[in-house]
C-alpha cells in the first residue's frame, strides 16, 4: 500500500566545545520543518527553483517555533554547512560556529538556502508606482524567480499583496521590480497589479528556511565553538 502522505521530521544534536575542542555540553532536540521548507521540497521535486540548503544559523530568541516563520527571530550568526548529505530517507546537515562567531545566549537555530536573509525595507506609498505596479528599491540584488515574503510593517498592506504572503520577483533592473503570484508567472512576466500602501516599514524578505527549532540556553563565549548535526527525515 502506498502512503498518501509524507511527514517531515528530524532532530538536531548540538555540542559546545571549549578552546581545546573538548565537548563540554551537548543536547538533542526535535526540529520543526516550516511551511517554506515543505514548499522547498515540493519545488525541488519538479523544477529546482530553489537553491540547496547549504547554510545554518543560530540566534538568541526563544519564541516558540511556528510553521509560518521564514527567518530566525533574532539571528546572531550564519555559516556555510560543513556537509549536507542524503542517505535513504535521511538528510544530514552539519555546521560549526567557531570561536568568536555568534556569542551570547544561543536558543534557536535554522537551516537556510542563502548566505543571508536579505530584508528590503521600503515606503508603501513613495516607493510603489500604482500605474506601472513597480516597487523601487535601489540595488535590490534580486533576480527573476526569487521567492520572497512580504510584510506590511504595521502599516496598511500594499493593495494586491497580503501581509505575510509569499511572492516571486520579476526583476526589471537593478533598482525596480514587480511581484508575481507563482514562479511560472514570474518567468512569463505576469505581475500582480499593486497600488500604494500606508507606512514606511514595508518589507521584502528573501531566503528560504527549511527548519527552525529552539532549545535550552547554551551560553557561548568568544573562545567556545558550537557544532550542530541536523537530521531531517522524509517518511
Amino acid at each position: 500500500m502506498l502512503k498518501d502522505s509524507i511527514v517531515l521530521t528530524g532532530r538536531l544534536l548540538i555540542q559546545k566545545l571549549n578552546e581545546k575542542q573538548e565537548v563540554v555540553y551537548e543536547t538533542e532536540v526535535p526540529n520543526l520543518v516550516v511551511t517554506s521548507g515543505k514548499e522547498f521540497l515540493a519545488s525541488r521535486m519538479v523544477a529546482g527553483t530553489y537553491d540547496p540548503m547549504d547554510y545554518m544559523a543560530i540566534g538568541d530568541d526563544a519564541s516558540v517555533g511556528a510553521l509560518s516563520q521564514t527567518t530566525l527571530v533574532n539571528e546572531l550568526a550564519r555559516v556555510s554547512n560543513t556537509s549536507s548529505t542524503a542517505s535513504g530517507v535521511n538528510v544530514t546537515f552539519t555546521a560549526t560556529f567557531p570561536a568568536g562567531t555568534g556569542t551570547g545566549s544561543i536558543v534557536e537555530a535554522g537551516v537556510f538556502n542563502q548566505s543571508e536573509s536579505s530584508v528590503l525595507v521600503f515606503d508603501g506609498d513613495n516607493d510603489v508606482d500604482s500605474s506601472s505596479h513597480e516597487i523601487t528599491y535601489v540595488g535590490h540584488g534580486l533576480t527573476t524567480g526569487d521567492k520572497i515574503t512580504y510584510t506590511d510593517g504595521g502599516g496598511t498592506a500594499v493593495s494586491g499583496l497580503t501581509d505575510g504572503g509569499t511572492y516571486y520577483v520579476i526583476r526589471l533592473d537593478d533598482d525596480t521590480l514587480k511581484l508575481a503570484t507563482t514562479y511560472a508567472n514570474a518567468g512569463s512576466g505576469t505581475a500582480i497589479a499593486i497600488t500604494d500602501g500606508v507606512g514606511t516599514n514595508h518589507k521584502i524578505t528573501y531566503g528560504t528556511m527549511l527548519c527552525r527549532t529552539t532549545f535550552p540556553v547554551i551560553t557561548k563565549s568568544s573562545s567556545e565553538t558550537i557544532a550542530i548535526s541536523w537530521v531531517v527525515t522524509v517518511g
